[in-house]
C-alpha cells in the first residue's frame, strides 16, 4: 500500500505508469527520470522487488517537523532495504535542497533502511551497472562505522 497517491491530476510534468514484470503490476512515476529509474530496477538482478512512495519519513529543519516520501524502496538480494530519491543533479546544488536531504539523511542514521540519491548521471549514463555501486554513488558518502550515507554538497 502506498503512503500517498503518486500520480494525480494536479501534478505538473510527465507522470504515468509502466508495467513491471518483476512486480507483476504497473508502477507509477512522477518524472521521466523516475521512469528511467524503474527500468534500471527492472534490469538489476540484485533488486528483488521495489515499490514507489513506500512510506512517510519525518525529519526536522530548525525544530519544525516535515514529511518526506522516498521515491522508491528497493529490496536487494542481500536483504538490504534502500530508499531512493530520484533527482536531477542540478537540483542538488540548491542550498535549501541540500539542507533538506541532510536533515532527511539524519533520520536514516537511526533506521534499518539505507538512503541514496540517484541522478540522471547514474540512471542514464551507465552502460553496465552494479546496483550496489549505484546506491553508494558520489552523491552520498559513507559515515564512519555506518552503512548509512551522509550527503556532502
Amino acid at each position: 500500500m502506498l503512503s500517498r497517491k503518486v500520480v494525480t491530476r494536479s501534478r505538473r510534468g510527465f507522470t504515468g505508469c509502466v508495467p513491471s514484470k518483476k512486480l507483476n503490476r504497473h508502477v507509477e512515476f512522477e518524472s521521466l527520470l523516475e521512469r528511467d529509474a524503474i527500468e534500471l530496477f527492472e534490469r538489476a538482478d540484485e533488486v528483488l522487488s521495489f515499490r514507489e512512495q513506500p512510506m512517510i519519513i519525518y525529519y526536522y529543519i530548525d525544530g519544525v517537523q516535515k514529511k518526506y516520501y522516498p521515491d522508491f524502496e528497493l529490496i536487494l538480494d542481500s536483504g538490504q532495504i534502500v530508499h531512493i530519491e530520484v533527482k536531477p543533479k542540478i537540483k542538488l546544488r540548491d542550498r535549501e535542497t541540500a539542507l533538506k536531504y541532510q536533515a532527511i539523511n539524519q533520520q536514516y542514521l537511526s533506521r534499518d533502511e539505507h538512503f541514496s540519491i540517484l541522478t540522471e548521471v547514474e540512471i542514464r549514463t551507465m552502460h553496465t551497472f552494479d546496483i550496489y555501486a549505484l546506491i553508494n554513488n558520489d552523491n552520498l558518502h559513507k559515515t564512519q562505522g555506518s552503512n548509512h550515507a551522509k550527503i556532502l554538497f
